[in-house]
């Protein structure tokens, strides 16, 4: 890697490059703002043309991010390079072992090792997040309001700083079991990380899975939102953050991966420089989608991933489906006895596609399902899916009189905003253990099974009875505050 003095002395050696403005700054967030970039040259501060988006947590003892233009990198001539094809960043480490630290990486790449990080589009700008990832990236900066920068400005040079990340101080060898009941919830992550620094506690919570990082191609390549101040706030408020890892729900492509010894080992040496990135605290395998002849090779590779996150002090999960001919390439016996927790998927008992109208996951259902699941997974290491969504659903029917079926996802707030709209009024159903609102609008029925603090009640009663490791909750955002204030209710009474 060039070093960093070198390279300011070269970026001023260079035509400066106009910076766009980010559309980022319009949002009306006065947290994100523009911020010009100096350059530390010896003793001597250099103006440059660029600018950073500084983006500030509500939470001051959480580092800002610090977006850097991609011109900007490239003037600097550092080893992380802007793919504009996956509109991401790649940055190479040369020497892996000895940069992350991580006994044992060797085995799994002797050389280099290629990482991915997100991008930001902005203005037809591509902007990479340089917070927390300095010991990597061999850059350092200083905010306009930090001790020693008198500028003004973001100010970049000097030495990178070293400080040592969460994941450097985890104990090694498999984490000791969590309290149960326990609950975890996945967020899902779709562009840039929220601020969760002040956001509101979820009392029963105690992991957060937010969906990180994906498989993107048969060689072990991996998608990558990942976020140190999301790490860094979760633990600042009480929670373990397990990153979720999924296939991209690509049949094809995991079904080359699960055959490439080679490419399950660039996969797991990523996933495993990510941790140290990060500092989160697990990892929870969510690959769905795989064929059925892949079953042997899937429990292969999770014994792989297990055992290396074990060695890193990580706990490890895996996201199954409810049991059935249709999802056998679950191996959940064996899975079990790698994996420190297996999460059943019990929602989507009617699917958004189902050719017929239905509930998400009745209690019937789930009673079922779960039934099955304890027959292979010991119940402290399950934990119950519980979905925190529901789905309107319009029947009309055709000019043949032949019934057409189709469906939305709804938050649990969108349910009460239908039902205002339509002054319907809903009614219990014991047999499904929901209530259930059903009303006619322009020329079509629509149905509801809706979850609410009631239906969510009673699977958290299946969870004591079955004295199961605890829940976990597809997904954030998708609530009403009171189904954790019925959550912890629960957990008071038992």
């Amino acid at each position: 890697m060039v070093s960093v003095m070198a390279a300011l002395f070269y970026v001023l050696s260079l035509p400066a490059a106009s910076c766009h403005a980010a559309t980022l700054i319009t949002s009306g967030d006065e947290n994100v703002k523009l911020v010009s970039i100096d350059c530390l040259v010896k003793d001597s501060t250099i103006s440059t043309e660029y600018s950073a988006i500084v983006r500030k947590y509500a939470d001051g003892a959480i580092s800002p991010d610090v977006w850097l233009p991609s011109g900007l990198l490239v003037k600097l001539n550092l080893q992380i390079k802007l793919n504009n094809e996956k509109k991401s960043f790649t940055l190479r480490l040369h020497r892996p072992l000895e940069t992350l630290e991580i006994p044992g990486l060797e085995s799994f790449v002797p050389g280099a090792l290629d990482l991915e990080f997100q991008a930001l589009s902005a203005d037809n700008t591509q902007y990479f997040n340089a917070s927390g990832v300095e010991r990597y990236t061999g850059l350092s900066f200083l905010l306009p309001e930090a001790p020693g920068n008198r500028g003004g400005n973001l100010l970049i040079g000097g030495t990178p700083r070293r400080e040592r990340h969460a994941a450097d101080n985890v104990p090694r060898g498999a984490p000791q079991p969590l309290s149960a009941p326990f609950n975890l919830v996945w967020d899902h992550i779709a562009g840039i990380n929220p601020d969760i620094s002040s956001a509101d506690s979820l009392p029963p919570v105690k992991v957060l899975s937010p969906t990180w990082f994906a498989l993107s191609s048969p060689d072990g390549d991996i998608t990558n939102k990942g976020d140190v101040a999301y790490t860094a706030s979760a633990h600042m408020n009480g929670y373990q953050v397990w990153a979720l890892v999924s296939n991209g729900f690509n049949r094809d492509r995991t079904k080359k991966f699960l055959a490439s010894k080679r490419a399950q080992d660039i996969f797991i040496a990523r996933m495993l420089a990510y941790a140290a990135i990060y500092g989160f605290d697990g990892i929870n395998i969510d690959f769905e989608g795989v064929a059925n002849d892949d079953a042997a090779r899937l429990t292969g590779f999770v014994r792989r991933m297990s055992d290396a996150a074990h060695a890193m002090g990580l706990f490890s999960s895996i996201d199954v489906m409810v049991p059935s001919k249709w999802s056998t390439v679950y191996q959940r016996k064996e899975l079990s006895k790698i994996v420190d927790y297996v999460a059943v998927m019990t929602y989507d008992e009617h699917w958004r596609t189902s050719p017929k109208s239905g509930s998400t996951a009745s209690l019937p259902w789930v009673k079922a399902a779960l039934e099955r699941t304890l027959a292979e997974v010991p119940a402290s290491k399950l934990l119950l899916g519980i979905p925190l969504y529901t789905r309107e659903w319009i029947e009309t029917k055709d000019k043949n009189g032949r019934l057409k079926v189709s469906s939305k996802t709804m938050a649990m707030a969108s349910v009460d905003v239908r039902q205002t709209e339509t002054s319907s009024v809903s009614k219990w159903l014991p047999g499904a253990g929901q209530n259930y609102l059903q009303f006619t609008e322009g020329g079509a029925t629509h149905k509801i099974w809706i979850e609410d603090s009631k239906s969510i009640g009673l699977r958290m009663d299946l969870v004591e009875e079955k004295k199961l490791a605890g829940a976990a909750f597809w997904r954030r955002g998708f609530e009403k505050p009171e189904i954790w204030e019925q959550t912890v209710k629960l957990s008071q009474e038992r």
